[in-house]
């Protein structure tokens, strides 16, 4: 079964972020669960994974053996957990997939995470990702089929705000790495290396993907909730 996304690169970015390792972490759209045991490898010993593809799930549950307890359906509207349940929660290439992303956001994600928790994502900019899809798929529609909630940097920033969320932090990441040469090189072939070039040298607001991480709000002090 194919793995989808830059497992490596969400698993750095993660690591990166100085994230306890006994962290109760939820990663949405977790697919096989590549990401999560990955990070397992690395030391993080309470990880958990969510996919509406029951196929993923069960394929995960079989290939990755020490984490399968941990790879759960979701019907991608609730998620199977209680309020309060996780120290962060991961979304990559995770939130342009999902219809009516405000409101999950909102009423899931936000409330699985504890006071304080973390939200760590990666997402398309819109502006890059439509003219990208339109070009690989020849088709001003096809896009639009899974890709139903793209951002730009304004609007992820407002979704995250409305969403209940604080010390929202976007930024861009490397983009001239083995996976996106690979990737790009299938369409583009030597132009790959100068595209990916230019794509580096772009500001945030225009990068190609958005990397982030913000922190749940609450009315209580952060030292309140450690005591």
């Amino acid at each position: 079964m194919k793995e989808w996304g830059n497992i490596e690169g969400s698993v750095e970015y993660v690591k990166c972020k100085a994230i306890p390792r006994d962290s109760k972490l939820l990663d949405i759209g977790c697919n096989t669960g590549s990401t999560i045991f990955n990070l397992h490898q690395h030391g993080f010993t309470n990880v958990y994974g969510v996919d509406v593809e029951k196929n993923s799930i069960n394929h995960g549950r079989k290939i990755y053996a020490e984490i399968s307890d941990r790879l759960a359906y979701c019907d991608g509207t609730k998620l199977p957990f209680e309020d309060n349940s996780f120290d962060v929660v991961t979304m990559f290439d995770v939130i342009e997939h999902i219809t009516n992303i405000d409101q999950f956001i909102r009423e899931e994600v936000r409330r699985v995470l504890r006071e304080y928790g973390i939200l760590i994502f990666q997402t398309p900019n819109k502006f890059t990702n439509i003219p990208w899809e339109i070009f690989i798929h020849k088709s001003f529609q096809k896009y639009k089929e899974y890709h139903v909630s793209l951002q730009s940097y304004r609007s992820l920033i407002s979704l995250l705000e409305n969403g209940g969320f604080e010390e929202i932090v976007v930024e861009k990441r490397n983009v001239y790495t083995p996976y996106y040469l690979r990737e790009l090189a299938k369409y583009l072939g030597p132009l790959a290396h100068p595209t990916l070039f230019i794509a580096n040298k772009l500001p945030t607001s225009c990068t190609t993907n958005f990397w982030g991480y913000c922190r749940a709000k609450t009315d209580r002090s952060y030292e309140d909730v450690l005591s």
